[in-house]
């Protein structure tokens, strides 16, 4: 009996994973762990490459519009299959997290509908693992090349960038049943707080305050604040914690460090007011209505 080819393992391990996007890297991945347990040659990247184009001849994978290297799979089991947004862009960049916007939406902390996707990079020393692997898939395998696609199936996707030392707060989340990289409910927060607009807005980043506090672990929500070593975010932090009700044994220290400043603004973005905070040292620029607003937490 004649052993099964290549690539119908490959497909069949894909299949056994229920994955309906794939990517070049991803190819490599499993072609790898096939010839591992098979005893096969090893795959180069030429192997691969020829691995890709026998099937994309067959029609049993299709590119996909926009973004280069990745793959949707078309054979039966996967044709009735979602293939989201968000899958695309994680397979095309696997240590890539969503954020922002996008993030609150998915924590279901905004009404609105994100017309962006936000997704973060976080520098070049990034130790996350694309997902649905393990350390020894990547012996013998480069790294994937993380690609930024600027429009997914005619929706803009806005890239943010950040340092190593920032890279915390985030979870797997499932989208449709696809696994990604999303940021946690606080690390969410935390970041419509300091881009709002990237967030909806400066007072709907404040709502998705409002909307998140009685979920949120505080201690973990203090904790990300102070390992941004932002004087000025733990001023704004603090501020809205006790406006929602929220006492913490923190707070005191972080008011006795605040500082003054043109910057010190509730929303940076927003022109400075002469309604002020004097415990936080802070220029409480939106309406004082929509302060009393936001005292009263559901």
């Amino acid at each position: 009996m004649s052993r099964p080819s290549i690539a119908s393992q490959v497909l069949e391990a894909l299949a056994d994973e229920r994955r309906v996007i794939v990517a070049d890297w991803r190819f490599h991945v499993i072609y790898m762990r096939v010839a591992r347990s098979r005893s096969y040659a090893l795959p180069d990247g030429a192997r691969v490459n020829q691995l890709i184009k026998s099937l994309r001849l067959t029609r049993q994978i299709e590119p996909i519009e926009d973004v280069s290297g990745i793959f949707r799979i078309t054979i039966p089991y996967a044709s009735i299959l979602p293939a989201p947004q968000e899958t695309i862009l994680q397979e095309a960049n696997p240590v890539a997290v969503f954020s922002y916007f996008t993030a609150a939406a998915y924590h279901d902390l905004t009404y609105e509908i994100p017309q962006t996707i936000h997704i973060t990079e976080f520098g070049s020393n990034v130790s996350r693992l694309p997902l649905g692997t393990t350390p020894e898939d990547w012996i013998d395998v480069p790294r994937p090349k993380r690609r930024v696609p600027l429009v997914i199936s005619g929706t803009p996707v806005q890239w943010s960038g950040t340092k190593s030392d920032w890279d915390f707060g985030y979870m797997v989340g499932h989208v449709q049943g696809n696994p990604i990289y999303v940021t946690s409910l606080e690390r969410t927060i935390l970041d419509v707080l300091r881009f709002p607009d990237r967030s909806g807005g400066a007072l709907e980043a404040l709502r998705i305050w409002q909307r998140a506090i009685s979920a949120a672990n505080i201690d973990l929500l203090v904790d990300y604040a102070n390992r941004f070593n932002q004087t000025l975010l733990r001023q704004r932090t603090g501020f809205l914690l006790e406006q929602l009700g929220v006492e913490h044994p923190v707070l005191d220290d972080w008011a006795k460090n605040s500082v003054r400043g043109s910057s010190a603004r509730l929303i940076a973005s927003r022109e400075f007011s002469p309604t002020f905070s004097e415990r936080w040292n802070l220029s409480i620029n939106v309406p004082d209505s929509f302060i009393a607003e936001l005292r009263d937490v559901p």
